[in-house]
């Protein structure tokens, strides 16, 4: 298992490398004609592309599949990816919406429940919603995207009308190992990722330090989605083991 999840995180890795790239020729492409414009939506279609086979080459390797074997499936099958990702954009945009409307209505909560309960300082409340709404958008949803996407490669569209897989991606180990490997390889990397120390001489020292910096972030949040590939991949695996039995 842990051969497999560096492989995975190796994978993920070189797939980031591959659309960062693109979305580097995507910026750097001036709208000044038609041709331009066509050609910056020919990157953007390719990076969607791109990242839907990187996903479904991750899973379908997760579930056992050789690499090779993989890449053609998981090229054939990119809509399921492309489906779950509508999907999740959608609802956390929503999630967005409910977050926006809390901080717009802060001072009336809070007015409520001074007067319904006497509490002076409501702002662990606040600070809970925050956090709430951040593991759902980070944590619960993209769990959610990718069990639908390893039972979608393994049975098909159909299998998705089934609420069996739901219960799979929500049990509370899947989304426990999720949570804490969000926590400790993408969200506090990605922190280090925005920090600058002071008092660099601005030379090729800072652009290498830098350059460093980002390679391990890199590293660690290509190492937490692997795990949290694994893991999703591993519950569904066996549900469909039982269903087969």
């Amino acid at each position: 298992m842990i051969r497999r999840t560096i492989g995975l995180a190796m994978w993920l890795g070189f797939g980031s490398l591959v659309i960062g790239g693109l979305y580097w020729g995507f910026l750097n492409t001036p709208e000044a004609n038609f041709a331009m414009l066509a050609l910056s939506a020919v990157l953007g279609l390719l990076m969607i592309g791109v990242a839907a086979i990187v996903v479904n080459v991750a899973v379908l390797v997760a579930l056992g599949s050789p690499l090779r074997s993989s890449l053609a499936a998981g090229a054939r099958r990119a809509a399921a990816v492309v489906v779950a990702a509508l999907v999740v954009l959608g609802l956390v945009a929503l999630i967005n919406r409910g977050d926006a409307w809390v901080t717009s209505r802060s001072g009336e909560i809070s007015a409520w429940f001074i007067r319904k309960f006497g509490w002076g300082d409501i702002s662990p409340l606040f600070q809970t919603q925050t956090y709430l709404s951040v593991w759902l958008r980070w944590v619960v949803l993209p769990v959610t995207a990718l069990a639908a996407i390893a039972v979608w490669l393994q049975q098909g569209a159909r299998a998705i009308v089934t609420p069996r897989w739901v219960r799979v991606a929500w049990h509370w180990r899947t989304l426990l190992i999720a949570t804490l490997t969000f926590v400790l390889l993408i969200a506090y990397p990605w922190r280090a990722a925005l920090w600058r120390p002071q008092g660099l001489p601005p030379t090729w020292i800072e652009p290498s330090l830098a350059a460093v910096r980002l390679s391990v972030v890199v590293v660690c949040m290509a190492l937490g989605a692997a795990v949290v590939i694994m893991t999703v991949a591993r519950q569904t695996e066996r549900m469909t083991s039982h269903d087969r039995k």
